[in-house]
């Protein structure tokens, strides 16, 4: 999955020559945490927190001559699981360009839906937990579930050498167990 699937498309932005004081009332009024200054061609110029919104030496001031540089930026085709990474420590908010033209913000919440979609959390079917000796059992594991022509979800690691199988159309679950346990030993 692409980052493009799971941005906001046209944030509000501001202007490089933007006045400092119509950029704060941006964020105050759209409850912005910062605000992301581009250029007149839509190239990513900064942003600017609500911090230093509040303590800029002027109001008239260019919103482009405050503005801090952002050190990580996403392309729309990026992975979204780089997006996820970035996003599950370090960042709220993420800008997200298509070349050098601002075009989106990624979120947590939107990284968030996009894990849950990836995951298949909130879908119908079964999870069955295994711990497993080493990562050839689950090559076995997934050899059962395509003779028994049961869908998968997704696998997710859950733990040390243990993994999660959602699966769909599983009938005889089971069978389904003892054959799982034959195959892994």
């Amino acid at each position: 999955m692409k980052v493009r699937a799971w941005m906001e498309p046209d944030p509000p932005t501001v202007l490089a020559t933007t006045p400092v004081e119509e950029a704060r009332k941006l964020a105050e009024d759209l409850g912005l945490a910062l605000v992301l200054v581009v250029d007149d061609g839509g190239r990513l110029v900064g942003f600017l927190t609500r911090k230093a919104l509040d303590a800029a030496p002027k109001p008239d001031l260019p919103a482009g001559k405050l503005a801090a540089q952002p050190t990580v930026m996403l392309q729309v085709d990026d992975p979204v699981e780089r997006a996820l990474a970035l996003l599950v420590d370090r960042y709220a908010v993420l800008p997200v360009l298509e070349g050098e033209r601002l075009v989106g913000i990624i979120t947590r919440g939107g990284a968030l839906r996009a894990l849950v979609r990836m995951t298949g959390i909130g879908e119908e079917g079964t999870r069955i937990r295994l711990k497993l000796e080493d990562y050839l059992e689950l090559y076995r594991a997934l050899e059962v579930l395509a003779r028994r022509g049961v869908e998968l979800v997704s696998v997710i690691r859950s733990g040390e050498g243990e993994v999660v199988l959602h699966v769909r159309g599983l009938e005889d679950r089971e069978g389904l167990l003892r054959e799982l346990e034959e195959a892994l030993g």
